[in-house]
């Protein structure tokens, strides 16, 4: 690692001191001892235990993560990060040099617990969790290299568009948060594998994993994922090239990890799959929002030169979240219906109405994004202009003419409704959300478009007129 990866060199240089070792090793073991000294003879192997596993896991998620961030934070103050634009330095090389140098005072630490817990595991047997030693140590891993990638992410998410720590707060850890709590049968299941015995064995696509495969499996989601994030924004970061199909594989893989737990079948693959990429689409879109115009005039840059994997690279992500749901949605639906899933079916028919709601919110995003400059805060413009058109209007309308005035704005709510109504629905409880859906929708593309025409293109054109 450190005669390939210059990063990692680099990282070991600056954090490297002999003193590191001993004094790692000395607040280790002064740890260790507080259960000596404060628990009894019965109570020592527990309390040993739980001790040596809370600093195995503080030292690799909690520690490693700060100190991953760090390191990124640090080559945007001290101005060191030009030098690595203008280096040889993969993106790879550099996120994972970052990864295992710059936490290697977390890695000692995870080193002497992980020494610790294997010597516990030796002297004393714990038989009634079914964890060795060698799993214990394996999982923190995992976990705190998902947890500290999660943490660069972070604060790449956090700079500006001039590399500078933009001193915003940003839900960077939603992915994570929305990973760990959609799933909760798949953490409820692995829960009772591990810590229940009469709990029923797990399994995965067909295959019994057990609980501890599941975990794995889990991690390494949380890390995949990670590192597929970190790798794109460094891309964007170092000025390297990115591959257009990175963000949809993502998506995809979540939604085939996370459905294998459960039914295991087509239909729930395709529906774990369509909400986290409508998930993936609001986050994407708010989180990217101040970046819209000048990507959306690099696209349009591209587009003009013929260069169409650029332009490709350039397109904003929400779009290829939105149009991955919609073709999942639409998939949903073409599978045969039977008795088992005919409520599916229902469900798929709302689904892709949420999918075009969620495009007019998203050109609704998309027009205030292009007026960058204009306005004050195209973010805050947004939220009100929303809040008025999913929340206020449709409560107007429904004190104007009850529910079918609701109905005509806020289409998705009312259908929602309607899929839980015992008497048949009549043609215009069927259609009308749909043709005022659409309606709106083209109101605001029309009104994204006329910005385009002036931001975007009218850009490109005086660009054009000022080089000649």
């Amino acid at each position: 690692m450190s005669t390939r990866n210059p990063e990692f060199q680099r990282q070991i240089w600056l954090n490297w001191h002999p003193s590191l070792l001993a004094w790692s090793l000395g607040l280790t073991l002064l740890l260790l001892a507080l259960p000596l000294a404060l628990s009894s003879a019965e109570e020592l192997p527990d309390s040993l235990k739980n001790t040596a596993i809370t600093g195995l896991w503080l030292a690799s998620c909690l520690y490693g993560s700060i100190l991953a961030g760090r390191s990124l934070t640090e080559e945007a103050t001290h101005n060191t990060w030009d030098w690595q634009r203008l280096s040889a330095l993969s993106p790879w090389q550099m996120a994972w040099g970052k990864l295992l140098g710059a936490a290697l005072p977390a890695w000692l630490y995870v080193l002497w617990f992980a020494a610790a817990i294997a010597g516990i595991y030796s002297i004393w047997h714990f038989e009634g969790l079914g964890l060795n030693a060698a799993h214990v140590i394996g999982m923190a891993m995992l976990w705190g290299l998902g947890a500290q990638a999660w943490a660069m992410n972070a604060v790449l998410m956090s700079w500006g568009q001039q590399d500078l720590p933009a001193n915003r707060k940003r839900v960077v850890f939603l992915p994570l948060l929305l990973l760990s709590f959609m799933s909760g049968p798949i953490f409820d299941g692995t829960y009772g594998a591990v810590f229940n015995h009469d709990a029923d064995a797990v399994n995965w696509w067909g295959m019994e994993v057990g609980s501890l495969g599941v975990v794995y499996l889990t991690g390494g989601l949380v890390l995949g994922l990670g590192l597929l994030g970190l790798w794109r924004l460094l891309c964007t970061r170092l000025d390297v090239r990115t591959l257009p199909w990175a963000w949809p594989l993502g998506i995809v893989l979540s939604g085939f990890v996370l459905s294998g737990v459960q039914h295991a079948d087509a239909l729930t693959l395709l529906t774990k799959t369509g909400w986290i990429a409508v998930l993936a689409t609001v986050y994407i879109a708010l989180q990217h929002m101040d970046q819209h115009l000048r990507a959306w005039r690099q696209v349009q840059w591209s587009a003009s030169q013929g260069r169409w994997r650029e332009m490709l690279e350039a397109l904003p992500l929400w779009p290829v979240s939105l149009l991955l749901g919609m073709l999942i949605s639409i998939a949903a639906l073409l599978i045969p219906a039977s008795d088992e899933i005919s409520s599916s079916q229902v469900l798929g028919r709302f689904s892709i109405l949420i999918h075009l709601q969620l495009l007019r919110d998203c050109l609704l995003l998309t027009g205030f994004a292009l007026l960058a400059g204009k306005l004050k805060s195209p973010m805050l413009s947004f939220v009100i202009a929303w809040l008025i058109l999913n929340i206020v209007a449709p409560l107007l309308a429904y004190g104007i003419a009850d529910f079918s005035g609701a109905m005509l704005l806020q289409p998705v709510l009312a259908v929602r409704f309607f899929i839980d109504a015992i008497e048949p629905l009549s043609p215009w409880q069927q259609y009308a959300p749909w043709a005022s859906l659409g309606l709106q929708t083209l109101l605001v593309l029309g009104w994204v478009l006329h910005i385009f025409k002036d931001r975007v293109l009218g850009f490109a054109q005086d660009h054009s007129a000022a080089k000649v």
